[in-house]
């Protein structure tokens, strides 16, 4: 998940359909807004898989599946789509690219995925007063994240396409909603 997203938090769960679970930061990266969660007593997880190359390419269509309002806007996934606006982030920060998929509060962490339903990145901050001008941290620099962690990660080749539908129920299974509660 993103390092924002549980800093100053207390009581860190992870919730889905199959229970609600104690996770522990390990790693925190704030400098790239990454935290790796340790996760205890809960059913193996289905892992996401990221695109296997160098990323995504300006124009590319992009799908957010993450839990934006959770609770006001139901517990569920939220789908949106849009497309890759531009290769780096504000002020050239060449470990974001720029996306146009709508986010909102609670959609830090949320993987985005590319049609073949491999991760491209991860939704990290948006322009407040702009319209869908949203930021996720690179996939490589999540894979190298993970790397230093020790933490394999599968990486699959571009091949098949999916529809949104179909990304939305595969991808749904490797999903986990953050609760924490400031102290």
């Amino acid at each position: 998940t993103c390092a924002h997203v549980i800093e100053d938090m207390h009581g860190l769960y992870i919730a889905s359909f199959e229970g609600r679970h104690w996770a522990d930061p390990v790693v925190v990266d704030r400098r790239n807004d990454l935290a790796l969660l340790r996760v205890q007593g809960a059913p193996a997880f289905k892992p996401v898989s990221f695109r296997d190359g160098m990323g995504c390419d300006l124009g590319e269509s992009v799908v957010a599946l993450g839990f934006p309002l959770a609770g006001l806007a139901g517990g569920g996934v939220h789908v949106t789509q849009g497309g890759v606006s531009a290769l780096f982030g504000l002020y050239n920060d060449a470990s974001l690219f720029q996306f146009t998929a709508p986010i909102q509060p609670g959609s830090s962490g949320s993987p985005l995925f590319d049609g073949t339903g491999a991760v491209v990145g991860m939704v990290t901050s948006t322009v407040p007063d702009a319209q869908n001008m949203n930021f996720a941290v690179k996939a490589g620099l999540a894979l190298a994240f993970l790397d230093g962690c020790g933490v394999s990660a599968s990486r699959i080749p571009t091949g098949r396409t999916f529809t949104t539908a179909e990304m939305a129920r595969e991808a749904q299974q490797s999903l986990w909603r953050i609760e924490a509660r400031n102290p």
